[in-house]
């Protein structure tokens, strides 16, 4: 098993710690779009059936997501 040095795992925390500020910041983004979804005027019944379904499923998704990072 090869061990990495200091440096190696500081760099890795680096990548790590930029690709959670993405993440959360694309997370942030998607949930300002359902938000704006949510709260305009869509009257095509065609769309809003499952608008209003995808809407649901990714607030059940946030609610059941760990948001907290730990040691494991």
């Amino acid at each position: 098993m090869a061990y990495k040095t200091h440096q190696q795992l500081l760099s890795e925390i680096e990548e790590l710690q930029k690709q959670v500020e993405r993440l959360l910041d694309e997370n942030s983004s998607l949930w300002f779009m359902l938000d704006e979804f949510d709260k305009s005027n869509i009257t095509n019944p065609e769309y809003f059936e499952k608008i209003q379904e995808v809407i649901e499923n990714l607030r059940k998704a946030r609610l059941m997501s760990h948001t907290k990072t730990e040691e494991a």
